[in-house]
């Protein structure tokens, strides 16, 4: 499939009860290489009594967007800034298993707190991401994962890389980590990519943190034509199981 245009749908998850929910939409066309905003980032709360469907989850960010009259050269990718998986140990543990365990030298280095590739980021880049089993992101990452697997029952998404990837893919969850590319949790992207912020969205806000995820989202298809590229995810048991933040190269 030739790709000439990607949507990417940024969401900054929030909890099950909150109103923090980040959510902003992008747009890059191969024809002029650009990135364009649609509608405006906005912060908003899962429906009552709902789960959150693509058509609510797009309407808060631009009420224009009609998902269902896509292009077939469109790619929708939504990069969600939440943990779409558990480590392999620890669900071995509630299964009722007993994994190898031990006193780390670190806390990242506990295998059943930290997964693969939240060490791979630690390796990388310094940083610890929060844990879905130790921190308060349980929250988000029980509500990420639960509608991540929603919209591939619904909505015919693939969890990347959960399902193996294909050329013809044209709808695409990635779990992405906004925080790699801004100096403080609060502060601006890195200045390479403050050029495709939205002017009216603050540093600071979840709306914010939402454009970064979109942005992440457009990079995984465009092969570097404007943004870097991202890391893919290695090929090993783990991972598959797991998930993969992807992070810029």
């Amino acid at each position: 499939m030739s790709v000439e245009k990607v949507i990417g749908i940024g969401w900054d998850v929030g909890g099950w009860m909150g109103n923090n929910h980040g959510v902003a939409i992008c747009e890059w066309d191969r024809q002029s290489n650009k990135l364009r905003w649609k509608g405006r980032a906005t912060e908003t709360s899962l429906p009552d009594d709902s789960l959150m469907s693509i058509e609510q989850l797009t309407g808060t960010a631009d009420s224009s967007f009609e998902f269902d009259k896509l292009d077939d050269d469109t790619v929708v990718v939504i990069g969600i800034d939440a943990p779409l998986g558990y480590p392999v140990p620890f669900n071995k543990l509630i299964d009722g298993g007993l994994p190898d365990m031990f006193k780390p030298s670190k806390e990242i280095y506990n295998p059943l707190a930290y997964r693969f590739t939240d060490k791979e980021i630690y390796r990388v880049f310094g940083k610890k991401p929060l844990s879905a089993v130790f921190d308060r992101i349980g929250n988000n990452a029980t509500l990420a994962i639960f509608h991540a697997r929603h919209w591939e029952r619904e909505a015919e998404f693939k969890v990347y890389p959960f399902k193996e990837k294909d050329v013809t893919d044209n709808r695409i969850i990635l779990e992405v980590y906004p925080a790699l590319v801004k100096e403080k949790r609060f502060g601006e992207v890195h200045d390479h990519l403050k050029q495709f912020l939205p002017k009216d969205t603050m540093p600071g806000t979840d709306a914010y943190d939402a454009c970064i995820c979109a942005i992440y989202a457009v990079a995984s298809q465009t092969n570097g034509a404007i943004l870097p590229k991202l890391a893919e995810a290695p090929k090993n048991n783990d991972v598959k199981k797991e998930g993969w933040i992807y992070y810029f190269i």
